[in-house]
C-alpha cells in the first residue's frame, strides 16, 4: 500500500457522508474512518438494529453519526431517506454506495428468487441511491463524492458465483457513466469506483446461509474464500484509510490492497487485448485445494 499523506484529513474533516450497508464489514469501516475524520455519518442499512449500534458506538466514541434503515432495493425506501437527509442536513458531501451481497452456485441453478433479490441489491439499489441523491446534490452545488463499491470480481469473470460477478460488472459500468454524464452538466461531483479485494466480512457466510447450494464445488469455493477472508483479509479500519486517502485525492479507480487490485485490472486488459477466451477455473480451484472429478 502506499503511504497516506493526510489528504483526506484535510477534505474530509466535515460535512455529511451517507453510508448504505454500513452496518457490518466494508461498509461499517468506511463509516466509521470517514467519522474518525469528521464527517456526520448515516450509518445506513436495512438491519436497523446493527445500524443503531454502530452509529451509537461512533457517537460515544466522540464522533457524529446518525442511523437510518433502509432497503436500497426499495425506490421509495432510498427517496424517502434522500429527502430526510437533505432536509435535516441541507446537503450531502459524501455519497457510498457499498449495500450488496454474495451468492454461490452454478450460473444455471441459482435460485430465481435469489437472482433477483442480488440485482434488486447490487444493481438496483445503486441507481435507486444515484436517482434519488444525485439530483439534490446537484441542486445544492456543493462539491461532492460520490464513491460506488464494485469489486475485482467486477474486472474479471469468476467461477460458481455468476450473480454477484455480473452485479459487480454493472455497478463498474453504471460508474463510469455516472462520471461521464456528470461532466456533462458541470457538476462539482467528483465520482469513483471502488475495487476492494479482499477485506474481512461475513460476506459469504451470510450467502451460504441465506441462499444455501448443493453444489460441492460453489460450497467448497466459499469455504475457501471465507478462510481466506478471515486468515488474509484487510480489516475493514485499514481498507477505508486507505481508500478514503484515495478519494480525496481525487482518483477515480480506489483499491483496497494496489498490488492485488492492479494486477487484476492488468489481467483484464491483457484478455481483451489478445482476445483471449475467460480463465479457465481449474487453477483456480487447483490454488484452493478443491479438485473437480
Amino acid at each position: 500500500m502506499t503511504m497516506q499523506t493526510g489528504v483526506a484529513q484535510e477534505r474530509f474533516s466535515r460535512g455529511v457522508a451517507v453510508v448504505t450497508g454500513a452496518a457490518a464489514g466494508i461498509g461499517e469501516g468506511l463509516a466509521r474512518h470517514l467519522a474518525s475524520l469528521g464527517m456526520t455519518v448515516l450509518v445506513a442499512d436495512i438491519d436497523a438494529g446493527r445500524a443503531q449500534a454502530v452509529a451509537e458506538n461512533i457517537v460515544s466514541g466522540g464522533g457524529r453519526a446518525e442511523a437510518w434503515a433502509v432497503d436500497v432495493a426499495d425506490a421509495d425506501s432510498v427517496e424517502a431517506m434522500a429527502a430526510g437527509v437533505f432536509a435535516r442536513h441541507g446537503s450531502v458531501e459524501m455519497l457510498v454506495n457499498n449495500a450488496g451481497v454474495e451468492s454461490a452456485g452454478l450460473l444455471w441453478e441459482i435460485d430465481r428468487d435469489r437472482w433477483r433479490r442480488l440485482m434488486q441489491i447490487n444493481v438496483d439499489g445503486v441507481f435507486y441511491c444515484l436517482r434519488s441523491f444525485v439530483p439534490r446534490m446537484i441542486e445544492v452545488g456543493t462539491p461532492s463524492c460520490i464513491a460506488n463499491l464494485s469489486s475485482v470480481g467486477g474486472l474479471n469473470s469468476v467461477a460458481v458465483q455468476s450473480p454477484y460477478i455480473v452485479s459487480k460488472h454493472a455497478v463498474l459500468a453504471m460508474t463510469e457513466c455516472l462520471h461521464q454524464d456528470l461532466s456533462i452538466v458541470g457538476a462539482p461531483i467528483q465520482v469513483s469506483a471502488v475495487i476492494p479485494h479482499s477485506i474481512r466480512s461475513d460476506i459469504f457466510v451470510s450467502a451460504q446461509r441465506q441462499a444455501p447450494t448443493a453444489n460441492a464445488t460453489a460450497n467448497a469455493v466459499f469455504a475457501a474464500m471465507q478462510r481466506d477472508n478471515v486468515e488474509k483479509g484487510l480489516d475493514p479500519l485499514v481498507a477505508a484509510e486507505h481508500m478514503i486517502e484515495q478519494i480525496a485525492r481525487g482518483e477515480f479507480w480506489i483499491h483496497s490492497d494496489d498490488e492485488m487490485c492492479i494486477a487484476a485490472a492488468h489481467r483484464r486488459g491483457k484478455q481483451l487485448l489478445e482476445l483471449d477466451p475467460p480463465a479457465d477455473p481449474r487453477g483456480m480451484l487447483a490454488r484452493m485445494g478443491i479438485t473437480v472429478e
